[in-house]
């Protein structure tokens, strides 16, 4: 663990967080690593949290992407990039690496930005304006990863339908969402939040039809999940 000086000079930075909490909204989470450097060994642990972006909490070690970038790259700062760490989220992540007057890194900030909505409409707004006789760029669209990948009109509703059909066979036994009791439907409806798909356009008409509830009956759960927030 970092000694209690360093951890102090990471205290005004959770107020950096809460500012970027509240300009970016649920899209964007902060997280703020403390960071001790033994030898050729970096550890880091998590600080402070703004955001629900990914299942990040206080206490938890450094995760293995920034523990590669750092035996890749050092200390280097490195904004929006597609971090392909979390595969069932489409996130731009960018990492401010904090340093005390002696130039020892002593923190780190972290950001991810959910874009799943933002690449979709951009991607919509491209097709609009594509010519005809342009050919399918379908290769572009196959990175699992969602590092150039295309969410055009025509296949946004299958995007949609392929997470939920995906997140429903982990988190769901038979897609039973009635058997379940109250909070583990609330766990489930903030999961599908927390990764951006309530987002986009006739999500909670298609989630509604997959787990055979009423559209009302999501809109309910969402309000009770941000009233708790």
């Amino acid at each position: 663990m970092n000694n209690h000086s360093d951890i102090l000079k990471l205290e005004p930075y959770k107020g950096v967080l809460r500012m970027l909490g509240g300009q970016f909204g649920d899209s964007c989470q902060s997280i703020l690593y403390s960071l001790e450097q033994d030898r050729d060994e970096v550890e880091g642990t998590v600080v402070s949290v703004s955001g629900t972006t990914t299942n990040a909490n206080i206490g938890d070690p450094l995760p293995g992407f920034i523990d590669t970038h750092i035996r890749e790259k050092g200390m280097t700062s490195q904004y929006g990039f597609i971090n392909k760490a979390f595969p069932s989220l489409v996130l731009r992540t960018s990492l401010e690496f904090l340093k005390d007057e002696e130039g020892k890194a002593i923190g780190c900030i972290c950001i991810h930005h959910n874009i799943v909505h933002i690449k979709m409409i951009t991607s919509f707004l491209d097709e609009l304006t594509r010519p005809n006789n342009l050919e399918d760029e379908d290769e572009e669209s196959s990175n699992a990863n969602g590092e150039g990948r295309q969410y055009t009109a025509s296949n946004i509703q299958g995007f949609l339908d392929n997470i939920i059909s995906e997140f429903l066979e982990e988190h769901l036994e038979a897609n039973n969402f009635a058997a379940l009791d109250k909070n583990d439907k609330l766990d489930l409806i903030k999961e599908l939040d927390r990764r951006g798909v309530f987002l986009v356009k006739g999500a909670v008409n298609l989630i509604a039809k997959r787990i055979n509830v009423s559209k009302f009956s999501i809109y309910n759960y969402l309000d009770e999940i941000r009233e708790q927030n």
